[in-house]
């Protein structure tokens, strides 16, 4: 090993190793922070029970409070739990940003099981190949594009597969206009959603009780991510 009188580098070379932010601080400032060793899962509970009032999510003017979130979570990660999903189980994620996606996240992550994201704008044959690869125990897909998801081969298509539509999560207002018999609101409607037969509804997952406190907690070292390349020079990997 070089030491650093003898390296080829000189300070010029890592200009942000020697943290010339630090001369910005006040005296009685650290210079340190100590990170706590702890989950994604646990932070998201911190942040329920400490800020339950504040706002998590804003969708299209809807929102919704870290209260509320952290209900959902549970309620989602208990269904999850009713359907078989166990700690280190693979679950599929095929949706576009919206508050479903967040909560699903958080509930997979709760339970322990693995996170695996899909781009939603997929075609069925490039989504294939990722699920013959990790496997999926269950997956959870906007509605729109579900047939992708339920077409699948028998043996690579999960057993449980919930839809998501994000138009439940729109302001009233919002929601309402999309009902409307005019042209421009309906193609804008048949943009966002679909049949997604063969699925269930996400809005079952909120029948379910939420999940118990004393259910087993995930620690850091336990694999949260599993996220494919984009796959622009071959298929994802």
């Amino acid at each position: 090993m070089q030491s650093a009188e003898n390296s080829p580098h000189n300070d010029n070379d890592f200009p942000l190793a020697h943290r010339p932010w630090v001369k910005n601080y006040r005296p009685e400032s650290n210079r340190d922070v100590a990170l706590p060793e702890t989950s994604l899962s646990h932070l998201m509970a911190e942040a329920v029970r400490t800020v339950p009032q504040k706002i998590a999510l804003e969708f299209f003017g809807a929102t919704t409070t870290y209260g509320e979130l952290g209900d959902q979570i549970l309620r989602v990660a208990e269904g999850l739990r009713k359907a078989g999903i166990q700690h280190g189980d693979r679950v599929a994620l095929v949706l576009p940003n919206c508050p479903q996606h967040i909560v699903a996240f958080y509930a997979i992550l709760r339970l322990g099981a693995v996170v695996v994201e899909h781009n939603p704008l997929y075609t069925s044959a490039e989504l294939r190949h990722m699920f013959e690869d990790h496997g999926a125990k269950a997956a959870i897909v906007w509605d729109k594009i579900a047939d992708n998801i339920t077409s699948l081969p028998a043996d690579i298509r999960p057993k449980n597969i919930y839809a998501v539509n994000m138009i439940e999560e729109m302001p009233f207002t919002m929601r309402t206009a999309l009902k409307l018999p005019i042209g421009s609101l309906k193609a804008s409607r048949e943009k966002l959603e679909g049949t997604a037969r063969g699925t269930t509804p996400w809005r079952q997952f909120m029948k379910n009780s939420p999940l118990a406190a004393d259910h087993h907690r995930p620690t850091a070292h336990d694999l949260a991510l599993l996220q494919y390349t984009s796959g622009t020079t071959g298929l994802p990997k």
